[in-house]
């Protein structure tokens, strides 16, 4: 446990591919979290199932964490849902291809179309953006497949909903917050608990108490620390949209660590899991 007197007070930014993950991987927390963004679309979540929970790390200087799930409602209906904490060039091309990945998981392969019996479960994206994209300038952004002439909807199977934290801020005004307010308050501001609106803890329900508990900093292990510190300094070289995830400077940033943890005595092997870097940008 690190237990130095001034973590005690801090809280990991959920911005960050660790904290993110080491929080949220919680099957009470992520039932909360999915109620608050698609509950009033779908339905309340019941229970739920972690499929996979995976580094997105294809190419050394991308970032994010997927999670795949699969939730029942209460009316019995089951959705699959793919969460990323993730931001890159051309984002809307590459959540398009997740998903239609994750759906080809649920078709049978060699399917004879005319034995199918039941169609697939409805397929749901959330994407939580770090910086917004250009054009999306609302805090959640649904899309789904409709019809050009009528806008109403073509194909039932598919929704993604983007999250653009930056887009997002409680209105000081407002005499009650929504519970989805609550949680995006809670993903933006926790690691800078000073922004934190106190009524967080007036309107939270007890896994969203539960999350914030377990992202004490003072609780992490040395090792997770060590991971936790080499994200968080990813994340303070984060710049503009098109430098997001593909910047030379994020790559120097995570040489900047990987040199620093050599320096402490980190193996090779462990730097590489901590930064995704290849071995030999690390000797």
């Amino acid at each position: 446990m690190v237990q130095n007197e001034e973590m005690k007070g801090i809280y990991m930014d959920l911005r960050t591919d660790f904290g993110f993950k080491h929080c949220m991987g919680n099957e009470k927390c992520m039932m909360s979290f999915l109620n608050a963004i698609i509950g009033d679309d779908y339905g309340k979540i019941c229970s739920l199932e972690f499929l996979t929970v995976e580094p997105t790390r294809d190419h050394p200087d991308l970032r994010g964490v997927t999670f795949d799930l699969r939730c029942r409602l209460e009316s019995g209906d089951e959705v699959i849902v793919e969460m990323q904490n993730y931001a890159h060039r051309y984002f809307k091309t590459r959540a398009n291809y997740y998903l239609y990945n994750l759906m080809d998981e649920f078709i049978p392969k060699g399917l004879n179309w005319s034995d199918m019996r039941n169609d697939i479960p409805r397929m749901i994206g959330i994407f939580i953006l770090g910086v917004p994209l250009d054009d999306l300038m609302d805090v959640v952004t649904v899309t789904a497949e409709c019809d050009m002439d009528t806008g109403a909807q073509f194909w039932d199977r598919m929704r993604k909903y983007f999250i653009s934290l930056p887009n997002f801020q409680l209105n000081e005004n407002s005499s009650e917050y929504s519970f989805r307010d609550v949680w995006l308050e809670t993903i933006k501001n926790l690691g800078n608990m000073e922004r934190l609106d106190p009524k967080v803890y007036e309107r939270a329900d007890e896994a969203l108490l539960k999350l914030i508990e377990k992202a004490k900093v003072s609780a992490l292990s040395p090792e997770e620390y060590a991971q936790y510190q080499a994200e968080l300094k990813i994340l303070s070289n984060w710049g503009t949209p098109e430098k997001y995830g593909y910047d030379r400077g994020q790559r120097d940033a995570l040489k900047a660590v990987a040199h620093t943890m050599r320096e402490k005595g980190y193996s090779i092997k462990e730097i590489a899991a901590v930064t995704g870097l290849p071995s030999e940008d690390i000797l």
